[in-house]
């Protein structure tokens, strides 16, 4: 017996992440909110090489994609190197690249935290599970955001000990050791940055907090120089660096990634909207959706949760009598940031919320933080370092005489102290205890992917024409789509999510001529296999499915076109292709290169003949020939459109220019991938 219990408290959490996470562990399809998932056919779409064009925005019309390329590549490595050429299938790859990493990750990078920080008993595995098992992170993992909020969330961890880390070895006098801790520090928050680029700020945002911390306790210049270029700009430098291929085109166009996408994005509006959590749920550790996710619907404040600050902040006044500065100093820096990440994380929300809106409107970056609840982040962090120091002091305060054990082991594996270890554990496990009765959804369950969506997967990639696909209302998550065949969701095609008056669009015959003009062959009715898009009181309704069918089928210019069962499937007449042009005589033909070129052939060229391009209109568009260069002038407030200024048969080049400056800008980052591989190397001969 006692052999068996000495391993308890390293099993324990093992079988925990097994009971929560099942369905990881089994076979079976993970997809769920914006964790979407892709088969073979689509990973076609993806490539490691970036591009600053991506044909998939602003409703399948394309859009400068430059400010997104972080994310894209986050996406774009691991489908081609395991899809495109291992040949490995979602199913497997989903688990591999992102599920089980977050797992891992998770666990060891914040049980690794707590022992270097604050203390190296067996509590580490207690901060882990806080870290890990809490309603913000269930919620965030249950709602699809694993593959970038997920994965970045499980790094903080361990980005921020290698800031700290490199604080830490400011006295000694090897300038070279400084500069690897710096430089690792640098690499991994780049790293994180590219699962998610709102975490990587939170980080950045405590990393900052903890530096004006040891500059008051320092108190001097020499210390404000040396940490401000190995905290800062070392770091800061080498993320500027290795993500020079989005950063460059980024701030030399010019264009606000965040304004482009509109007000619902940028507005203080928005802000507000989004500030699902009040300061109660925030410092309590409880998510606003908590448990059941649906977007929108906040449930009220659960008292047991406030048990959470109280344990978190209870470490203050055990601080207080310990004569370790150090400790002392990592205890105050925590409760700072879970203070900050619960005002924070309440966004406009009293008290104070005009602060919070201030910081909307004037700090860099703050933009990025429309739905406040990312915050929560830093409360996560918080409560897994400050909760289990604050149960190991109480645990050491009920040490006591052998007479009030409750059993007579040898190993007094259940003496009065574990006993109160047990009821503690026991407590946070409640706190969750929907995730440990199956009750989570989303990323929790396991689907399997309706025949009707691989039948018409197989017969619109069969096709060797271009052509639109038009979603009614939107697009689901199991349609297919590629740079040759775009989808497009009709809510955001006719800027409406009403669905009658998306119908009453289409039905006109300005709708036909437009669908015509924007390329669209085809008229989809999804399959709402998982509930998510005809709702009503925020459950699926088949009386919305069903009535969107047939005011569709009552289109006249549409051509139903059968077999494909519960989604339906209309044709529209005479689409016109991707380039097309007005004038009768000229003929031209044209070959797809990449996202950002084009080949055409041109013949019987009048002067002033009109090519379009049906992509969403960009002046950084050009058509260029050995003679001339054109730049995209806008077509019926839409599209690209070259004017030609010569008449005969020629070739053209049409190029996306911005794709400059993302080729300037990889070219950077993979120099400073190989200096510093280089660098990690030289420090490595030397025994650093």
């Amino acid at each position: 017996m006692k052999n068996y219990l000495k391993y308890f408290p390293q099993i324990f959490p093992v079988l925990i992440i097994f009971t929560v996470f099942k369905s990881w562990f089994l076979p079976g399809l993970i997809t769920a909110g914006d964790f979407w998932s892709y088969s073979s056919s689509l990973y076609q779409n993806w490539t490691i090489f970036q591009y600053a064009w991506s044909p998939y925005l602003n409703a399948g019309f394309g859009g400068f994609a430059s400010p997104l390329l972080w994310i894209s590549f986050n996406f774009s490595l691991p489908i081609t190197i395991f899809g495109k050429y291992l040949g490995v299938s979602w199913e497997l790859m989903e688990r591999i690249y992102y599920l089980f990493p977050f797992l891992i990750i998770s666990f060891i990078s914040s049980a690794f935290l707590f022992r270097k920080l604050i203390s190296n008993n067996l509590l580490y595995l207690l901060s882990a599970g806080i870290f890990l098992f809490n309603s913000y992170i269930l919620m965030v993992v249950g709602g699809g955001q694993i593959a970038g909020i997920g994965i970045a969330y499980a790094l903080f961890p361990l980005v921020l000990y290698l800031f700290l880390k490199t604080e830490q070895i400011f006295k000694e006098k090897d300038i070279f050791k400084i500069s690897l801790r710096s430089l690792l520090a640098g690499v991994i928050f780049s790293v994180q940055a590219v699962f998610d680029i709102r975490i990587a700020y939170i980080t950045i945002t405590a990393v900052f907090i903890y530096w004006i911390l040891k500059l008051i306790e320092n108190n001097n210049f020499k210390y404000l120089i040396r940490s401000f270029v190995f905290l800062i700009l070392i770091p800061i430098i080498t993320f500027l660096a290795l993500h020079a291929f989005w950063i460059i085109p980024t701030i030399i166009i010019g264009k606000n990634p965040v304004e482009s996408l509109g007000s619902a994005y940028s507005s203080l509006d928005a802000v507000r909207f989004f500030s699902f959590a009040k300061f109660e749920d925030a410092i309590s550790l409880l998510h606003p959706n908590w448990p059941e996710n649906i977007f929108g619907k906040v449930g009220f404040l659960k008292p047991e949760f406030l048990i959470l600050p109280i344990l978190a902040y209870l470490s203050l006044l055990f601080v207080s009598k310990t004569k370790d500065l150090r400790l002392k100093t990592y205890v105050l820096y925590f409760a700072l940031l879970g203070l900050l990440g619960a005002f924070l994380a309440k966004g406009a929300n009293e008290p104070f919320g005009e602060i919070y809106l201030w910081l909307f409107n004037h700090v860099p970056g703050f933009v990025l933080f429309r739905d406040p609840t990312k915050w929560y982040t830093l409360i996560a962090l918080s409560y897994s370092m400050l909760i289990p120091f604050t149960i190991f002091k109480a645990y050491e305060l009920l040490k006591s005489p052998q007479k009030f054990q409750i059993s007579n082991f040898k190993n007094q594996f259940f003496n009065f102290q574990n006993l109160f270890l047990i009821l503690t554990s026991l407590f946070l496990i409640l706190l969750i205890r929907p995730a440990f009765l199956g009750q989570l959804s989303g990323t929790f369950k396991s689907v399997q992917i309706p025949k009707e969506y691989v039948r018409l997967e197989q017969f619109l990639s069969s096709q060797e024409s271009f052509f639109r696909t038009l979603w009614v209302p939107t697009q689901q998550r199991f349609s297919y789509y590629s740079a040759k065949h775009p989808a497009v969701p009709a809510q955001n095609f006719f800027k409406t999510v009403e669905y009658s008056q998306i119908i009453k669009k289409i039905k006109t015959s300005e709708g036909e001529k437009l669908l015509q003009e924007a390329g669209v062959k085809y008229v989809v009715v999804p399959y709402d296999s998982q509930g998510e898009i005809f709702l009503k009181d925020r459950k699926y309704n088949n009386g919305i499915y069903q009535k969107t069918i047939n005011e569709v089928k009552q289109i006249s210019y549409l051509k139903h076109a059968n077999g494909f069962g519960k989604i339906a499937v209309f044709e529209v007449s005479n689409p016109k292709d991707h380039f097309w042009t007005t004038s009768k005589s000229l003929t031209l033909k044209y070959k797809y290169i990449s996202p950002v070129e084009y080949k055409l052939e041109i013949k019987n060229a009048r002067k002033g003949d009109i090519i379009i391009f049906s992509e969403s209109y960009d002046v950084s568009w050009i058509a260029q020939s050995s003679k001339f260069k054109v730049q995209s002038s806008k077509f019926d407030n839409k599209f690209n459109s070259f004017v030609l200024p010569a008449d005969g048969d020629y070739n053209l080049k049409v190029y996306y220019t911005p794709q400059d400056y993302v080729n300037i800008g990889m070219v950077i980052s993979g120099l400073t991938l190989v200096l510093i591989l280089g660098a990690l190397i030289y420090f490595k001969k030397r025994k650093i």
